[in-house]
């Protein structure tokens, strides 16, 4: 959600018709992608994880091009060329050391070790979808550095930007893993809260995400103690370690499956 405060970024998923299409489906993809490439032992070549990096690298190219193609309006000394390099890395932030902060602000410890893994990791995800690898950072002040120099060329959100933020809360209205209305209304305040919880206040205003009811405004807080108490118990030894991530893994597993099922079918490739 965060990530479209920057309003350049943005701009390639406004010009593909991204808003027309809702948020469901994008979902889906960043789910069944983020999933699969962070499993172990997943990016052997060919291997399912592998052929989504391929897909969305093909899928970045066909963008990229049909937009300079088509939109005669597109921009390129205001926002540069779509989908660039620059803005792909700053996407690969997201994934890393924006992802670590969120984590550490919802109560994870994350060692150093597992640190330098996740960049890792994401550094060789980042060069298979064709960002030289020379561009990546190795390390969290590597990063805090990119991130910063890309940021200040960066434009705050437009009124583009706001549409793509409330597209995303709707998508908790038009996803069907829920049965009942009332149920997805508040999953959407639960995720209100959570943006309310991660966010500045001036990102917020910008994307014009409304403030949830004041009943949902403790879940990010139970999340942070849930996540404390797990860690209590679990990283004592190795071997509850590896339980924890057992049961993390199935639960991701569990939640892909259900966006599997429920995508409408028209949305998948």
């Amino acid at each position: 959600m965060g990530g479209y405060d920057f309003a350049s970024l943005n701009k390639p998923l406004i010009y593909t018709g991204a808003l027309k299409k809702g948020a469901v489906k994008r979902l889906k993809d960043t789910l069944e992608f983020w999933v699969n490439v962070t499993r172990e032992d997943a990016l052997k070549v060919n291997s399912e994880a592998y052929q989504l990096i391929v897909r969305t690298r093909l899928m970045h190219s066909y963008a990229r091009l049909k937009i300079k193609e088509k939109s005669e309006s597109w921009n390129s000394e205001k926002w540069g060329e779509p989908i660039n390099h620059w803005d792909m890395i700053a996407t690969y932030t997201g994934f890393s050391l924006v992802f670590l902060q969120g984590l550490k602000k919802l109560g994870i410890k994350i060692s150093a070790e597992e640190e330098k893994g996740v960049f890792h990791l994401w550094k060789y995800i980042g060069y298979l979808l064709s960002i030289p690898a020379a561009f990546l950072p190795d390390t969290r002040q590597q990063a805090v550095q990119q991130f910063y120099w890309w940021a200040t060329l960066q434009e705050e959100g437009d009124e583009d930007s706001a549409r793509l933020a409330d597209a995303l809360l709707q998508e908790n209205m038009d996803n069907t893993i829920y049965k009942f209305k009332f149920q997805r209304k508040m999953l959407r305040h639960a995720h209100q809260s959570v943006n309310w919880f991660l966010l500045d206040k001036e990102v917020l205003e910008r994307l014009q995400i409304p403030r949830p009811p004041v009943v949902f405004s403790a879940f990010p807080k139970m999340v942070l103690k849930g996540n404390q108490l797990a860690q209590k118990r679990y990283l004592k030894t190795p071997q509850r370690y590896a339980k924890l991530v057992e049961i993390g893994n199935k639960q991701q597993m569990e939640v892909l499956k259900d966006y599997l099922e429920h995508t409408p079918k028209d949305f998948h490739y």
